[in-house]
């Protein structure tokens, strides 16, 4: 883009110095032009094809309706795998308080069941975002969004409910 923006400026001078010829200053703008719709299809390909800095979580519902966690066995301090309906979710216990996030990591989709407990931190397997266990808030990047965090809660029929806090 910025290539784009010096030859649309050398083309501006050219014309602005009133040439004899306006093949020149033409060409530059033609040029600049292909440089231009280049650039914008390869940042598009890495937006809406990479999913480069996308927030992956923002048009997924949050709501207060509790909904029946399916999993089973949650240890303390190991991250676990489970599902409340349609959304996979990593739980982490710690004593008595089970948090929980969205295992598709804000980032670049990373599983955050895969990664690692540090620091207070889930790490995600795949480029090492890290965000807070207990409200999904971001501590180290490439992320430049949050985690989406959930409230867990024993069920009256037994089993765990979820719902979407953040």
């Amino acid at each position: 883009m910025l290539v784009s923006l010096v030859i649309y400026l050398v083309s501006l001078a050219i014309r602005a110095s009133g040439p004899t010829s306006r093949t020149l200053p033409i060409a530059l703008s033609i040029v600049g032009y292909l440089i231009l719709a280049g650039g914008a299809f390869v940042g598009g390909d890495v937006v809406y094809a990479l999913g480069n800095m996308v927030d992956r979580h923002a048009w997924r519902p949050s709501g207060a309706k509790w909904q029946p966690l399916e999993v089973g066995e949650v240890p303390e301090g190991t991250l676990v795998k489970a599902k409340v309906g349609a959304q996979a979710l990593v739980l982490i216990r710690s004593g008595d308080t089970i948090n929980a996030l969205h295992d598709q990591c804000a980032h670049a989709g990373g599983p955050l069941n895969e990664g690692m407990l540090v620091d207070g931190c889930v790490e995600c397997p795949w480029h090492g975002s890290r965000f807070e266990i207990a409200t999904g808030r971001r501590r180290r990047g490439p992320t430049v969004y949050d985690q989406p965090s959930y409230e867990v809660r024993v069920a009256a029929a037994g089993g765990y409910e979820a719902r979407r806090v953040s």
